[in-house]
């Protein structure tokens, strides 16, 4: 948006330059005898006055002035979300960005973010929250919400696919009835519901063979489908990763609480094998650690 700013504002005073030159060139044509005209056809220096060149000055920094008040001032940074039904919503434009990039919400109530996408570009086709471990899709022209509910106080990003454009959600503290409502609301959601982190159709359980091997397929297209794959510990893992994006980023996979980084040959199913000890949250990424996904690791039924 910055550099759209600055092209407009080099444009603007061209211009100005430009339609003042050319009023002072005319007059003093004008002004000239005629043999003194027909010897200006060929090249020579003109002199602007001082004047003009302090008016050109004038308006071309006053075009600037106004431009970046327009594009980076006059729109608001942050925004609170509202209440509704117990829910913080909000809504956010993406286009060159996000509008509002700052969100304040309160910690322990349940958080929406509408996410309508303007802007056609490939960057702004996922939303990304790295803390929450959300990952979603944006259709152009489309409202997507995306659902999670923040614990404590503090700052959380929010980020498109290629980590270019970026908010932020700023997590306040409620007083000590909030927090002890907020904590039983919480805690009952979760009984009820224990993986709101991701969305249900991003997340899989992991089949048993007769071998005992845990099996999931996840696609690598725009980004890991599914980006949440669930396990269950001490019982060996059978990841198949069938890529179709032929993206540079997704060269490689990486997995390094396994110790694991291998090379996903394009169009075709590259499996890997582990065997989790421990119950938790496993992160898998690109090479570039720009796409993600979480092997999720129950303990043993």
């Amino acid at each position: 948006m910055l550099s759209k700013v600055i092209l407009g504002s080099i444009a603007s005073l061209g211009l100005a330059f430009s339609v003042v030159s050319d009023k002072v060139i005319a007059q003093m044509n004008h002004e000239m005898p005629t043999t003194e005209r027909a010897k200006t056809t060929q090249f020579r220096r003109i002199e602007q006055p001082f004047s003009v060149k302090g008016a050109v000055t004038t308006v071309g920094l006053g075009l600037i002035g106004l431009e970046i008040w327009w594009f980076l001032l006059s729109k608001p940074k942050s925004q609170k979300a509202e209440a509704h039904d117990g829910i913080q919503e909000v809504g956010i434009t993406v286009d060159g960005g996000y509008e509002p990039s700052r969100i304040l919400v309160n910690a322990g109530q349940r958080v929406r973010l509408n996410f309508l996408r303007r802007d056609p570009s490939s960057c702004l086709e996922e939303i990304r929250l790295p803390d929450f471990h959300i990952a979603k899709n944006l259709p152009l022209n489309e409202v997507t919400s995306v659902e999670f509910t923040p614990d404590k106080a503090g700052t959380h990003t929010f980020n498109c696919g290629m980590n270019m454009f970026r908010g932020v959600i700023e997590v306040q503290p409620t007083d000590s009835t909030a927090k002890a409502s907020s904590v039983t609301t919480s805690q009952s959601t979760q009984q009820i519901q224990p993986e709101l982190s991701l969305p249900t159709e991003s997340a899989t359980k992991a089949v048993k063979t007769p071998e005992g091997t845990q099996e999931a397929t996840v696609t690598v297209e725009k980004g890991y489908k599914p980006e949440r794959v669930i396990v269950e510990v001490g019982q060996s893992v059978r990841l198949d990763f069938q890529r179709h994006n032929l993206s540079k980023c997704f060269d490689k996979l990486l997995i390094p609480d396994f110790d694991l980084a291998v090379d996903l040959a394009p169009n075709q199913t590259t499996s890997v094998e582990f065997t989790p000890k421990y119950p938790g949250e496993y992160e898998f990424t690109c090479g570039m650690k720009m796409y993600r996904g979480v092997v999720e690791v129950k303990p043993a039924t």
